[in-house]
């Protein structure tokens, strides 16, 4: 029986990795049995206090000839018998137990924009202003690329939306590229003088 990580079992392990400069790609599936309204903010309330990573968000989608797959075709939750036939992306095939579809929906909708709003990618850049600028332009680009994967942005219209949505990060990198901010600000660490040894 295949199990589930838990959000708050995570920060141990990312934060060893962005000791690392490793940083993330976290994924989280709602729409499960156990999920009810609001499990996307509680869910954010967690990946807050983590190190910047790429989280992902989606629905559970039962995959035919899986057990899941049975048990949701026997109680009769199935929505789309053959979601695999009319691929939807973030469309849930079953009813949930404990919100309907329309709020698990919402609940992915809440995560994607939550994490890659203007404002939440600021965040993440500024968390790593002690790190090299190297940093923060990778998970800043990384963040646009992922932010495609939810909202539609393969023309170059929604790129130029995206992009002056985010001039006040993009500005914020230039200034510091300018103002020497390719190199962490480190301190300085005093090392004692090296003497001759006595004979």
């Amino acid at each position: 029986k295949k199990g589930f990580n838990k959000p708050g079992e995570y920060a141990v392990v990312l934060d060893r990795l962005a000791q690392r400069n490793v940083f993330a790609i976290t994924s989280f599936i709602f729409g499960m049995d156990n999920d009810t309204p609001g499990v996307a903010e509680r869910t954010l309330k967690e990946i807050r206090s983590w190190p910047p990573g790429l989280p992902i968000f989606g629905l559970m989608t039962p995959l035919p000839a899986t057990p899941l797959y049975k048990k949701l075709e026997a109680a009769g939750r199935l929505t789309r018998p053959k979601h695999w036939q009319e691929f939807i992306p973030f469309a849930m095939a079953h009813t949930p137990l404990r919100m309907s579809i329309d709020e698990a929906h919402n609940e992915v909708r809440i995560g994607w924009s939550s994490s890659y709003n203007p404002e939440a990618i600021e965040r993440a850049v500024d968390s790593l202003n002690h790190k090299p600028l190297g940093y923060r332009i990778n998970i800043f680009i990384a963040r646009l690329c992922f932010r495609g994967i939810y909202f539609p942005q393969m023309g170059r219209f929604a790129w130029l939306k995206t992009i002056l949505e985010n001039r006040r990060t993009i500005f914020k990198l230039i200034k510091q590229g300018f103002g020497g901010g390719l190199q962490a600000a480190v301190p300085s660490v005093a090392t004692p003088p090296v003497s001759e040894p006595e004979h």
